[in-house]
């Protein structure tokens, strides 16, 4: 039986290191490119393809199932997203994930075919309720592409501890704002300095601030005791929801980070991705 406290290491170590890997996606221009000769601009086609796994979903889907982002972002760029075909968006976004890492990487890493086996056990042995966007890419397969291959099984494990992570913040009784607030103390940044980015105006940023002190959840710009121990929490429940996956991954999970830490750092230096992930996360 694997310890709490060793699903908690391997589970955010892995988690800092995929999101690079599978996340690359977002800022890779070869991606954004595909997207834009379907006529699609930034968020249309950030929404669009990352939902269009579960199909052709409406905003109030993406809305629920991506959690933190203000529908009146959300709502009209799905509207416009959907002039592209499900299946030609997801087209565009395997080619440009490919395109994107295959450059960075400089063709196919060696180890790839070991981490991208490592990465599948650990997604297979999961299962998919509570996890719709992890499910609606579980449902595609994988692109027969090594580079493609690699990718795909990171953006399974990231989705699936996305979802968890929507599971733990809604279960533990906060808001979309109240949560990204929580979350940019979590990461030691100043209070109100990344919440914006997700689409939500600045008296709703405000009232969500207030909400945080009424509860006393937030002191200033700072946690209180209660607030930084609400946000453990919810932490801690998005790591026990992600078990099954360290369990499988078993006395190969330390192999597996190894294999991953150094194209995540490839990545990252060279603008893949915005930051790196382990400067930013507790362990």
């Amino acid at each position: 039986m694997i310890s709490d406290s060793r699903v908690r290491e391997v589970s955010r170590h892995l988690r800092d290191l995929i999101e690079p890997v599978a996340a690359n996606v977002y800022f890779a221009p070869e991606a954004q490119e595909g997207y834009k000769e379907l006529g699609l601009s930034y968020l249309p086609s950030y929404f669009r393809s990352r939902s269009a796994c579960m199909g052709d979903v409406t905003g109030d889907v993406v809305v629920a199932t991506f959690g933190v982002f203000n529908p009146a972002i959300v709502l009209p760029a799905i509207e416009k997203g959907r002039t592209v075909a499900v299946a030609d968006i997801l087209d565009a976004r395997e080619r440009g994930a490919i395109g994107g890492l295959t450059r960075i990487l400089e063709g196919v890493p060696e180890g790839a075919a070991r981490a991208t086996e490592l990465l599948r056990r650990g997604a297979d042995a999961t299962s998919t309720e509570g996890h719709p966007i992890y499910a609606g890419l579980r449902s595609l397969g994988f692109p027969g592409d090594p580079v493609g291959d690699l990718w795909r099984a990171a953006d399974l494990l990231r989705e699936h501890r996305g979802d968890s992570h929507v599971v733990a913040w809604t279960a533990h009784g906060v808001d979309p704002v109240e949560i990204t607030l929580l979350t940019e103390l979590w990461w030691r940044m100043p209070l109100n300095s990344y919440v914006g980015t997700r689409g939500w105006s600045p008296d709703e940023i405000t009232a969500g601030i207030e909400r945080l002190r009424d509860r006393g959840l937030i002191d200033g710009e700072a946690f209180t005791p209660e607030g930084e121990k609400l946000r453990a929490s919810i932490e801690e429940s998005t790591d026990r929801q992600e078990r099954t996956v360290i369990e499988a991954l078993g006395d190969d999970a330390d192999e597996l980070l190894s294999l991953l830490e150094p194209w995540a750092k490839a990545i990252v230096a060279s603008g893949g991705y915005p930051a790196d992930p382990r400067n930013l996360t507790r362990k």
